[in-house]
């Protein structure tokens, strides 16, 4: 069977690298070039977690976690740092209680810490004495950029075709393939009538005088502040912002990141870190493709054809679970109609 797959983010790449294993003729389309910035998908460093105040996903994510080191056997290349998360809080806050509870509900091993417990991890974390910390090891970060090489190593051992720069349109993909996927992260709504918006966030590296050992982290808060410890060849470590931002036209390349949000990384750094006047290095901005309810969207487009919005704010660490999902539909084995949390009818194309 000929499939083409349109768009090498995360979950395009790792829905060609499982369609092509079950031996089928993949073409996997990419407008741009590999690798490039104006996505969600690029970069070094995403956060792969099973703590989520839905336990829904966290039960999701029990699926998925093991897909990171399936990748990595196949692409025989480390990409997974399962160095654990740290999530923490208000002692009473709704969304903490809600981690912890829907760890316990799925059976998911996890730790409650105090501050000095939660500094002993993360050295130079300050937490407020009506604080504690969820403490997940089975967490970290995975190689964002080197996990979608290795999905094209994969695809390109398997006699697949990787089309750069090469925008296609569903009328194509329609005429002449068995079966297509859509992945285009942002541009989705190119191909699909789907109600999401793109925003773009904030991320930066904090300069420190040594570098930042420890779990990764989330900051239970309205802006939903996160990061990571300090990256190989690095001394510094990244900082993001999950508030959404400025919103992002189809057309609009412009990813110059948010002044304002530049302004909360170099405030949590202080304030959880004690590092004053912090120097940001590297501060861009990233595009996410959210719902409302920040739930994933799949659908069919057509006949032949299935849609993929695994919305960004956390869609990263869900890339193999939803590229192998994606096979199985292209397979008949499954549909998104078996998964009412996510299913889109997409009938009406945009």
């Amino acid at each position: 069977m000929k499939v083409a797959i349109v768009g090498a983010g995360i979950c395009g790449s790792s829905a060609a690298r499982y369609v092509a294993i079950k031996g089928h003729d993949v073409a996997l389309f990419e407008q741009f070039e590999l690798g490039h910035d104006l996505g969600s998908s690029h970069g070094n460093s995403r956060i792969v977690r099973k703590a989520y105040p839905d336990p829904f996903y966290t039960q999701c994510m029990t699926e998925a976690y093991p897909l990171w080191a399936e990748l990595e056997r196949h692409a025989d290349q480390r990409l997974l740092n399962e160095v654990g998360l740290f999530y923490f809080g208000k002692s009473d806050s709704p969304r903490v209680l809600d981690v912890a509870n829907g760890l316990t509900e799925v059976g998911v091993p996890f730790q409650t810490l105090d501050a000095m417990q939660a500094a002993d991890l993360l050295p130079g974390l300050k937490l407020d004495s009506d604080e504690i910390c969820i403490y997940t090891p089975e967490a970290g970060w995975v190689d964002a950029r080197g996990a979608i090489q290795a999905n094209l190593r994969v695809l390109r051992s398997l006699g697949a075709v990787i089309l750069t720069d090469y925008p296609i349109h569903w009328e194509q993909l329609e005429n002449d393939f068995d079966a297509f996927v859509v992945c285009p992260g942002p541009w989705i709504r190119q191909f699909v009538n789907v109600p999401v918006q793109t925003t773009l966030q904030t991320f930066a590296y904090v300069g420190s005088e040594q570098p930042q050992e420890g779990p990764v982290w989330i900051e239970d808060g309205p802006l939903g502040m996160y990061g990571f410890p300090t990256e190989p060849d690095r001394i510094d470590f990244k900082i993001g912002v999950h508030e959404l931002g400025r919103d992002v036209g189809l057309s609009d390349l412009d990813r110059t990141p948010a002044i304002h949000h530049a302004a909360f990384i170099k405030d949590l750094a202080q304030q959880r870190f004690g590092i004053q006047d912090a120097e940001l290095r590297l501060v861009k901005g990233c595009v996410y493709t959210s719902t409302i309810n920040e739930d994933f969207l799949l659908g069919r487009i057509g006949e032949r054809g299935f849609f993929a919005s695994a919305c960004s704010g956390h869609g990263f660490k869900f890339g193999p679970w939803i590229g192998k999902l994606l096979a199985s539909f292209v397979e008949g084995d499954d549909g998104p109609e078996n998964h009412p949390r996510f299913f889109w009818d997409a009938s009406i194309l945009a």
